[in-house]
């Protein structure tokens, strides 16, 4: 087994057509550069006097925040997603990062993962295998065994990811009241896309986000929430506890967009 540190080659593959997960902040400086962002929308169930003895369960309730599915309770993780083809519309025409020094904290952190928890997996990403170099300067190939370290900096963009997750996160259930979005997928059963007017969200971000401006009860009621998924089994277990589920289909999707896993 050997230790490995990653060298970014400059590749350009991890700037182009992809989506970035955005703090608050984060999306409203892409929304105002004119470039597009959805939303992500996912149900955790959950039993709300579940002790938080483990990092995990910490970390779904601290980035989330409460709702439900009809007699399901709920957790839901709302993440601004940036998109694009082909090329990010951050990038000159020689492939040169226009605000390298302010880009979002995930495009800092790749191809490490947003949570600590996750092991790397070099196998999965788009870095070449000349990115991945041994502690001893030796070229390794990519594998599963290899234990990549992570330097400091990129622990503490890692780390500042998930405090901004903890703290847009009831200000994230404000603006999904705002928006009238109350579908979600199933968290690991697939993907909920909201495609939302970029106006009315940059403007629905702003309100909500001023410093003279304070979250009221009407803003984060997140009741009623349904819940999609392809998976027919996974639908009756839901009923069966009581949850808002269907399948998502052509006519139920409108502005959505769903990926089933």
């Amino acid at each position: 087994m050997m230790d490995s540190v990653f060298n970014c080659t400059q590749c350009g593959k991890c700037c182009h057509n992809l989506n970035i997960p955005l703090s608050i902040e984060e999306a409203k400086a892409w929304l105002l550069s004119g470039h597009q962002l959805k939303i992500l929308t996912e149900a955790i169930p959950w039993v709300n006097d579940t002790p938080l003895t483990e990092d995990v369960l910490i970390r779904k309730k601290t980035m989330t925040f409460a709702g439900s599915s009809g007699d399901l309770s709920i957790r839901v993780l709302m993440t601004f997603v940036g998109f694009f083809k082909d090329a990010c519309p951050n990038l000159d025409s020689n492939y040169n990062c226009k605000i390298y020094d302010t880009r979002p904290l995930t495009c800092r952190i790749y191809p490490f993962e947003m949570n600590p928890k996750i092991k790397l997996d070099p196998t999965k990403k788009l870095c070449p295998s000349e990115a991945w170099e041994s502690t001893s300067n030796q070229k390794t190939s990519v594998s599963n065994h290899q234990i990549v370290i992570i330097d400091q900096a990129t622990q503490k963009d890692i780390q500042e990811i998930y405090i901004q997750s903890v703290t847009d996160a009831e200000i994230k259930g404000a603006i999904c009241n705002e928006l009238g979005i109350k579908t979600c997928s199933l968290s690991n059963n697939g993907y909920l896309f909201h495609l939302v007017d970029q106006h009315k969200l940059l403007s629905t971000i702003e309100k909500l986000t001023t410093d003279t401006h304070t979250i009221k009860p009407n803003e984060q009621d997140t009741s009623n929430w349904t819940i999609y998924s392809a998976n027919e089994e996974t639908l009756n277990d839901l009923k069966m506890v009581g949850a808002y589920a269907t399948i998502p289909t052509q006519s139920s999707l409108k502005q959505e967009e769903f990926i089933s896993l």
